[in-house]
């Protein structure tokens, strides 16, 4: 049996559909698994009935890209209530944030030079979540750059000379909305953040977890960061975040070992009505 809870769908930034997604999970045997899409729940709710079909548990997911005095930390959301009102209040207010950001960023490229337009970037997107890589292919697609990577790393990474900062929630804040939608709130590839970052306040503020089983985290990061999770009596989680094979993100779904005594003693009791035994 194995897990994959961090993977992207085409409702945001990910190459594959979610039933894509679910077909290569079920090939790959993974059992359980959430499409954690950014700030976006519709590709996890609309796949559930087909995925059990498929002898596929998906449980609900989402990924929550936050900033504050923490930097931008990206919060796991498993378990919420797909219709818990003030999570799809935020979901809503934050596309249409996107929109305004996005467009920002595309005005920016274009005082530099770069002749991108934004309505281009939002098809790529499929005019639904919006985020820098659909900008970053259009770059690609003009014949700026060679691949996605090199245009990210070039002009939209943080202090890059097309980084725009966006409104949103702080950590903590997006610890408080997961719980308040019934879920628990994991902290996404602790191992990938550069900067100094307390974990200490986040535990304070509520969080359930941290995925200490990551695909970029070679063996002596997961190793910390199980090491952590002890400390702080913190829940453990394991996801590839496959965006796709031809994204910067392309580790296979399921290809991430884990514990599985570690990451199913909280899995079952969360969703035990999905039927994960």
């Amino acid at each position: 049996m194995k897990i994959d809870l961090h993977m992207h769908s085409t409702h945001s930034d990910g190459e594959w559909t979610p039933l894509t997604l679910v077909k290569e999970a079920g090939f790959r045997d993974v059992s359980v698994m959430a499409i954690t899409d950014h700030d976006e729940i519709a590709g996890s709710k609309e796949i559930r009935e087909t995925a059990a079909d498929k002898g596929v548990t998906v449980i609900p997911g989402i990924e929550l890209n936050t900033d504050g005095n923490q930097g931008e930390l990206h919060l796991l959301g498993y378990g919420f209530d797909y219709e818990n009102k003030s999570l799809k209040e935020y979901i809503h207010w934050r596309q249409q944030e996107r929109i305004i950001w996005s467009k920002k960023i595309v005005a920016k490229l274009q005082e530099l030079g770069f002749m991108v337009d934004w309505e281009a970037c939002w098809r790529r997107a499929g005019e639904k979540v919006i985020v820098r890589t659909h900008i970053a292919d259009e770059l690609v697609a003009q014949g700026y750059f060679v691949d996605q990577e090199h245009a990210f790393q070039a002009l939209l990474k943080k202090e890059a000379p097309a980084f725009v900062e966006r409104e949103g929630l702080s950590a903590t804040e997006a610890i408080d909305l997961i719980h308040h939608a019934g879920g628990k709130a994991f902290l996404a590839h602790p191992g990938e953040y550069t900067w100094e970052w307390s974990l200490k306040t986040l535990v304070d503020g509520g969080l359930d977890g941290i995925e200490v089983y990551y695909s970029r985290h070679k063996q002596m990061t997961t190793l910390y960061w199980s090491h952590m999770a002890d400390k702080y009596k913190l829940l453990k989680s394991v996801g590839s975040d496959f965006h796709g094979p031809g994204s910067r993100s392309p580790y296979p779904i399921g290809s991430v070992h884990c514990n599985r005594k570690e990451v199913l003693g909280w899995l079952k009791e969360l969703c035990s009505k999905e039927g994960v035994h």
